[in-house]
């Protein structure tokens, strides 16, 4: 059954909901009313991410000049109701009500306001106040045809494909690391690519600039990268164990500054493992996601039709074990058994992610 909009009403009769002694405010682009009986907050239509305007379904912010006054109108669960609307072309089209979910803690500092809609918008309440942009030009996936043969490459070909460029500082004198100039060659292909592409050092869970000598059951090691704030790390045999391996096995450790730490041998070998590494942690990084609630295993055939399978195995077997998959400008990874499974997916642009409402998920986040 079609769905219709709320009717338009105009900007004065959307403030005259603030009640008596009505004063307006300006806080960026967010014109706010404060009344007697309300406080109303019109703000503009489009897709700004982290800017004043609508979010999501349920997500509205506001950032602008401090304006102190308005502090006591934006506490969490505060005395009177906030009404949200946006300024459209022929009116302001009312969006609900809303409470505050955060702000500045002291009043001289309300400048921000994280407001939640009582109930979600439609979907095409949204695409007005919220009008998706069509993608530009979206990362490719031939770097696939390369992970088995030469994952290198591979690695070299997504990153530099993903990540922007960016204006760098001069490359730092590394001759004073000692291993630096030793690694092997897909350690400090990662290195110099991350040069290119600052972002990589960027990642919530870190490859090392400087790799450090460790300790483990299995011998003296290189820690490259670490976990959830050192909870576990990835190392590398050192001094490696065969003269000339260009490829060393990888261990992960888990809680390393336990008297006796578990010590885990990677699937795949470093060069791999670096690809995998990069892909989950883009994926945390990439600024639109679309994650699904647990679903039949069986639903996942029409969505891998469309999807590249990436030839790696399971990344952290004994905790998510996700596979990966990739279509143009979409990196996807799926948990799953026999009977059910959860689909995660990230991209560059919002767009992106919009065609894959066709596919009727349950949604627990969806930026598209």
């Amino acid at each position: 059954m079609p769905q219709t909009l709320p009717p338009l009403i105009t900007e004065a009769a959307a403030l005259s909901v603030a009640g008596a002694r009505l004063q307006r405010y300006e806080m960026g682009p967010a014109l706010i009313g404060a009344g007697a009986d309300a406080t109303v907050v019109i703000v503009a239509p489009g897709d700004t991410p982290g800017v004043s305007g609508v979010q999501d379904s349920t997500k509205v912010l506001l950032r602008g000049d401090r304006i102190p006054e308005l502090h006591s109108r934006f506490e969490f669960r505060g005395p009177l109701p906030i009404h949200l609307f946006t300024r459209l072309d022929q009116g302001c089209l009312p969006l609900g009500t809303a409470f505050c979910r955060g702000t500045s803690y002291a009043p001289a500092s309300f400048d921000h306001a994280e407001l939640e809609l009582d109930r979600p918008l439609s979907r095409e309440m949204l695409d007005v106040v919220r009008p998706v942009p069509t993608p530009g030009p979206v990362p490719g996936v031939d770097w696939v045809d390369h992970v088995e043969t030469d994952p290198i490459r591979a690695l070299e070909s997504f990153v530099l494909g993903w990540f922007p460029a960016e204006e760098t500082e001069p490359a730092e004198d590394r001759s004073a690391a000692g291993e630096v100039s030793n690694l092997p060659e897909a350690l400090a292909a990662f290195h110099r690519l991350a040069r290119l592409r600052p972002a990589l050092h960027r990642f919530h869970d870190p490859v090392l600039k400087q790799p450090r000598r460790a300790s483990g059951p299995f011998g003296d090691r290189l820690v490259f990268a670490m976990w959830n704030g050192a909870g576990m790390d990835w190392s590398i045999p050192w001094p490696p164990q065969k003269p000339g391996e260009a490829d060393p096995r990888v261990w992960l450790t888990e809680d390393p500054g336990a008297a006796d730490p578990e010590t885990i041998p990677e699937e795949e070998p470093l060069s791999r493992f670096l690809l995998q590494f990069t892909l989950y942690e883009a994926m945390n990084a990439a600024p639109y996601h679309a994650w699904t609630y647990c679903m039949p295993t069986a639903r996942l055939g029409a969505l891998c039709s469309m999807l590249r399978p990436i030839p790696l195995s399971p990344f952290l077997p004994t905790y998510t074990a996700e596979r990966f998959f990739v279509a143009p400008g979409l990196l996807t990874q799926v948990s799953s058994d026999e009977n059910e499974a959860v689909v995660n997916f990230a991209a560059l642009h919002r767009g992106t992610l919009t065609p894959l409402l066709e596919h009727r998920f349950r949604w627990s986040r969806f930026d598209g």
